[in-house]
C-alpha cells in the first residue's frame, strides 16, 4: 500500500473494480474538490480556525476515500492547524494542498481512460 502518494489498486479494490463507480468519484472529485479548496482559502483568509477545521476534516475524508494519502496529509496538518488555532503556514500548506489535488486529478483521469480503453 502507498501511503506517500496516491494508490490505485487501493482505490481500484474500494469501488470492487467497478469502473462505472470510478467514473462517478473522478466526477464527483472534479465537481466537490474546487469547493473544498475553496473554503480552505476563504478560512484562512478570514483567520477562522474553526472553518479551517471543519474544511480540512471535509477534504482529508475526500481524499481518504481516494487513497490519496499525500493530499489527505496535507489536510490532516490544516484541520490541526484549526483545531490548534494557529493559522501560521496554512496559506503554504493550501497551496501544496492544491498542487497534490491537481496531481491527483490527472492522475484519477488517466487511471479511468486507461481502464475504459482496455
Amino acid at each position: 500500500m502507498n501511503r506517500e502518494g496516491f494508490d490505485p489498486q487501493a482505490l481500484l479494490h474500494r469501488v470492487d473494480g467497478n469502473l462505472t463507480l470510478l467514473q462517478e468519484l473522478v466526477d464527483l472529485f472534479g465537481t466537490e474538490v474546487p469547493g473544498m479548496l475553496a473554503g480552505i482559502e476563504k478560512a484562512i483568509q478570514q483567520c477562522s480556525p474553526s472553518e479551517l477545521e471543519r474544511a480540512g476534516h471535509k477534504i482529508k475524508g475526500s481524499m481518504l476515500q481516494l487513497s490519496a494519502h499525500a493530499a489527505a496529509k496535507i489536510a490532516l496538518q490544516l484541520e490541526e492547524s484549526g483545531q490548534t488555532g494557529s493559522m501560521e503556514g496554512t496559506g503554504l500548506l493550501l497551496e501544496k494542498l492544491t498542487q497534490e489535488v491537481n496531481v491527483l486529478d490527472q492522475k484519477l483521469r488517466s487511471m479511468l481512460q486507461n481502464r475504459l480503453c482496455r
